[in-house]
């Protein structure tokens, strides 16, 4: 596989390249550059098996000050959804861009310096611009329920001492100390313990190309890894399947791994403290401006603690 991996500063402010170094099994991340104490970053880009711009980021749990928060409740949370009348949705948060999540929480006194978008919502249907979300599965947020859905997909959950696991398993007496549990999307866990948790696919019967969000978790579980793959863009990047996203998360480091919701919803943001402003190295379109409002963020935040 002929890979390009792109560390660099100039990345941070400008989406540059700085150096180009080719290791697709073991990304150097001794070499990759901070966006915030305890975290680092690489834009790895891939020619083969096809185009594929990917932004990668390490977190280390084990951080002094690093917190973790997500979309709470809505306001009216409970209430029925007044502009999808197709089906009783009952409603569990406000969408919000990922830019906007980081922005709001800045300006509340947060120093919030990473958010990357995480858990599927409906409804999704046209005209696909319904202002809430509701979950088909448990999501927990901040300590506190979000949608109360029995159903218990394959989810990333961290706890408030920054433990982290992901799991098909969370027990409710364990809900009282979780600070978010976030459940992936189609595939769910994709890797467990180094391996795919899907057998081999002919190209025929794997998921079609598309961005794509993932997590994944270091055996030890000290690093957190998280994903965005640009996607459905012809000669900048084409998208990935779950096989794509395992490599990727196998190079990064990671044992277990999960899928999110993709697609649009998709976005990679970080606080750049040069220039004071919410930083997307990914892209939706060309136009680089067509960022969806989603139903779930995951952001990291730091403190003197």
């Amino acid at each position: 596989m002929k890979t390009r991996i792109l560390l660099a500063f100039a990345a941070i402010l400008l989406g540059g390249v700085a150096l180009a170094a080719a290791c697709p099994e073991s990304l150097d991340w001794d070499a990759a550059p901070s966006i915030g104490r305890g975290m680092k970053y690489i834009h790895l880009t891939l020619d083969e098996p096809r185009l594929m711009e990917n932004y990668l980021v390490r977190i280390d749990l084990r951080t002094p000050g690093l917190h973790v928060t997500s979309t709470g409740r809505a306001s009216n949370w409970g209430d029925t959804m007044t502009d999808y009348t197709n089906e009783v949705y009952v409603i569990d948060t406000l969408r919000v861009r990922t830019r906007d999540f980081m922005e709001e929480h800045r300006a509340h006194g947060t120093n919030m310096v990473l958010a990357l978008n995480t858990s599927p919502w409906g409804p999704w249907r046209p005209p696909f611009t319904h202002k809430h979300g509701r979950f088909a599965s448990l999501v927990v947020s901040d300590g506190k329920v979000v949608s109360h859905a029995r159903k218990r997909n394959g989810m990333l959950v961290i706890f408030t001492n920054n433990v982290a696991m992901i799991t098909n398993q969370l027990p409710n007496s364990l809900i009282p100390s979780v600070a978010i549990a976030h459940p992936g999307h189609g595939a769910g866990i994709i890797m467990k313990g180094g391996k795919p948790t899907f057998p081999p696919r002919p190209e025929s019967k794997k998921p079609s190309l598309a961005p794509r969000t993932a997590f994944g978790l270091s055996a030890d579980g000290r690093w957190l890894y998280g994903v965005v793959v640009d996607g459905r863009q012809p000669g900048y990047s084409m998208g990935a399947d779950m096989d794509d996203l395992v490599r990727i998360m196998k190079a990064a480091g990671a044992a277990d791994a999960i899928n999110m919701d993709g697609g649009g919803s998709s976005t990679f943001a970080w606080w750049n403290d040069v220039t004071k402003s919410v930083f997307i190295p990914n892209r939706h379109n060309a136009w680089y401006r067509n960022y969806r409002p989603v139903a779930m963020n995951l952001g990291f935040y730091l403190t003197n603690d």
